[in-house]
């Protein structure tokens, strides 16, 4: 007979994936486990076979609806709270700061990246008075219809192309050419006349926002970026189905609404009603990992805002059972430093730049492979 349960060695060679790749199925809670005592009294993982078979089953099956399961190497997440940037922890990932993950995310060389402006200088500016998110978006496109080698799918080409992305956005919001992505933005929004302390300090928490935002695993518009990479569109194109994708209010523009219920909170000290802006996750059991790394600068910046993110965060888990998340924060930097109403989603498209290049990176070289079928 045979028997029912599998090692986590039988289970992954089984699935056709790594064992952190399995550990992450059962995180996630695509697959059970069971932790049972070795031969030598060791604890071992174990799997039921059929659990495993079904999973198999499922993962190569082309039926409606259904989508398979993508392994990538970019983002480690797991559900109880942890978050990694090609296995290094967000936490120290923001310790480095925004251009160095983003290096770090891409696969390159911190050497091989310029992200000031003399390199990536747009011509032109965008006509009318869009939104920032707007002008990052029209930015990817002008400078795709200038790029003599777009159609070049090159992981070279394409790192330069996620670099040059975020620079000539950059400029284009701010018309400054010197300093860091977040130094720039901050003096852009820097009320007048400019305190140089505390114009170091948002730099500092814009830094954080960007960085902790780089990549997110599979997100929609992850898979997005991915589906156009599937069927060799051209890296600028790539971006502009990611960016367009992330344009709505339940990603990128999240923290808009975020922002007026701490606003709210703040004058009324009354809790929204649920589902509150900015609280819950669709993957995290527990607390958002990004939350605690940005308040860290927040409090920085106005630890009175911190404070009052704080308390509503006690007060909509006491009443709601829910933890913030990384709107949340984003709201918190942009109460703290009064920065403009979308300031947060034009940090999130900016920093999700490179974290979408390095998924079209690792899918194109499996063609058109994400083809769900409609139910009939």
């Amino acid at each position: 007979m045979r028997a029912s349960w599998m090692t986590s060695e039988q289970a992954a060679e089984a699935l056709g994936v790594r064992l952190s790749t399995l550990y992450a199925y059962v995180s996630r809670g695509v697959i059970a486990r069971e932790v049972a005592t070795g031969p030598e009294g060791q604890r071992v993982s174990r799997f039921r076979r059929d659990d495993v078979l079904a999973l198999a089953r499922a993962r190569s099956r082309p039926r409606a609806g259904a989508l398979p399961l993508i392994e990538s190497e970019v983002t480690q997440l797991d559900a109880s709270g942890r978050l990694a940037f090609r296995g290094v922890d967000v936490a120290d990932c923001a310790a480095w700061g925004f251009e160095r993950t983003a290096c770090h995310v891409l696969g390159m060389s911190d050497a091989d990246a310029t992200w000031r402006a003399e390199a990536a200088e747009a011509e032109g500016t965008v006509p009318g008075d869009p939104a920032g998110a707007d002008v990052v978006r029209w930015t990817v496109m002008r400078w795709a219809a200038r790029d003599r080698e777009r159609t070049c799918l090159e992981p070279g080409h394409c790192r330069e192309v996620a670099v040059t992305a975020v620079a000539a956005s950059t400029t284009a919001l701010t018309g400054l050419r010197d300093g860091t992505v977040a130094e720039r933005l901050a003096r852009a929004w820097a009320p007048e006349p400019v305190d140089d302390a505390r114009l170091a300090g948002v730099g500092r928490a814009l830094d954080a926002a960007l960085t902790v935002l780089v990549d997110h695993e599979l997100t929609a518009s992850t898979l997005a970026a991915r589906t156009a990479a599937g069927v060799g569109a051209d890296p600028w194109m790539v971006l502009l189905t990611g960016l367009a994708a992330m344009s709505g209010r339940a990603q990128a523009g999240a923290s808009r609404a975020a922002t007026r219920a701490l606003r709210a909170w703040i004058a009324t000290r009354t809790v929204p009603d649920a589902p509150v802006p900015g609280f819950g996750h669709k993957v995290y059991v527990g607390p958002d990992p990004r939350v605690a790394v940005l308040l860290d600068r927040v409090a920085d910046v106005s630890p009175d805002v911190a404070d009052a993110a704080d308390d509503l965060a006690v007060r909509v888990a006491r009443e709601h059972s829910v933890h913030p998340n990384v709107d949340a924060a984003l709201a918190a930097l942009t109460v703290a430093a009064d920065l403009p109403a979308d300031a947060g989603e034009v940090v999130f498209t900016l920093a999700r730049i490179p974290g979408l290049m390095a998924h079209a990176l690792e899918e194109y070289p499996n063609g058109l492979r994400l083809r769900p079928r409609a139910l009939a």
